[in-house]
């Protein structure tokens, strides 16, 4: 990443509301698929979107990979796998700027005053793995699959974390069932 895109971040990270929450305690209660779920997600990010060239701020990031992998579900929808693969790459890489500052899942984050907004970067990492991994076994590349799940794992795992909710657990269920594992 250029200097000057770090230096962007520096003003969001110290005003911009980035204080991380503590992780829920583990009697936490689940969180229903009514209030977090990818569709809500995408729904939040719609409108202007975001390239890598103008992303300056880590919401910027994060809408990025938000948008790409609206992209990618819908080629993977339409069965257009490798465009499908490319978009899953591309937010990932955006999301992966975003949990270099926040580290954390938060199903009501405080984008700024007034503004929550559904804030799963790790979940949305893992959905994304547990779909190319999905492509790539379609593709019968079936080494290629297990790698992206293993990957995912540790994903859907911080995000439980931080926030246990129906939709994380139903992406763990389904690696750990492509796995094999408990």
């Amino acid at each position: 990443m250029k200097l000057y895109r770090v230096l962007a971040l520096i003003p969001f990270l110290l005003f911009g509301g980035c204080a991380t929450t503590p992780p829920p305690p583990a009697d936490s209660p689940l969180i229903p698929l009514q209030k977090a779920n990818l569709e809500a997600v995408f729904e939040e990010q719609e409108g202007l979107e975001i390239l890598w060239e103008n992303a300056q701020e880590v919401r910027d990031f994060y809408r990025g990979g938000v948008q790409q992998k609206a992209k990618a579900d819908k080629d993977y929808r339409d069965k257009k796998y490798p465009e499908a693969l490319k978009q899953y790459n591309s937010s990932n890489e955006f999301l992966m700027v975003v949990l270099k500052y926040i580290n954390e899942d938060v199903c009501e984050y405080t984008l700024f005053e007034g503004t929550c907004i559904l804030f799963f970067p790790n979940l949305l990492i893992a959905d994304n793995h547990l779909k190319a991994g999905k492509i790539l076994k379609e593709m019968d590349r079936g080494s290629s699959a297990q790698r992206k799940w293993k990957q995912a794992l540790p994903y859907v795992q911080r995000s439980l974390q931080s926030e246990k909710t129906e939709w994380g657990l139903a992406v763990q269920q389904e690696l750990n069932s492509l796995l094999g594992t408990r």
